[in-house]
């Protein structure tokens, strides 16, 4: 709902034809089972005396249950996510040696980059530079 909410206000506005990329954050804990993954998280809130807040969504489970759910997010209409390991290095292996081979698989993951900037990956114009004499 969220999606189809900005898009339509978007669509009314008048940066209308102007690019709009719509990301979700999550931060993400991975594990070869839901359960392991969920003792890691636990583990690591014990060490902080607390649960640990985020201003992102959080993610507890599998490379494979994660995949599920961005599929399933993308098809709402969002270009892409920015995931946060919630620890490194176990929760960065498991997305780029467990996620990213799924997707990939799938056909919903680059093999390779079409651009060597953000800007370019995101089709974005090089803008104007404010301090060049006019």
């Amino acid at each position: 709902a969220i999606v189809h909410e900005i898009r339509e206000l978007r669509a009314g506005s008048a940066r209308a034809d102007e690019p709009l990329h719509l990301f979700a954050d999550l931060e993400v804990y991975l594990a070869a089972d839901a359960a392991r993954a969920e003792d890691a998280k636990g583990r690591l809130d014990e060490l902080a005396a607390e649960p640990h807040r985020s201003d992102a969504a959080t993610f507890v489970g599998t490379p494979a249950e994660l995949a599920d759910l961005l599929l399933d997010w993308r098809a709402t209409g969002l270009d892409g996510f920015r995931l946060r390991p919630g620890s490194i290095p176990d929760d960065l292996e498991a997305i780029t040696r467990g996620l990213v081979p799924l997707l990939q698989g799938a056909g919903e993951f680059r093999t390779t980059y079409e651009s060597d900037t953000l800007r370019g990956l995101l089709g974005l114009g090089r803008p104007a530079n404010r301090y060049a004499a006019v």
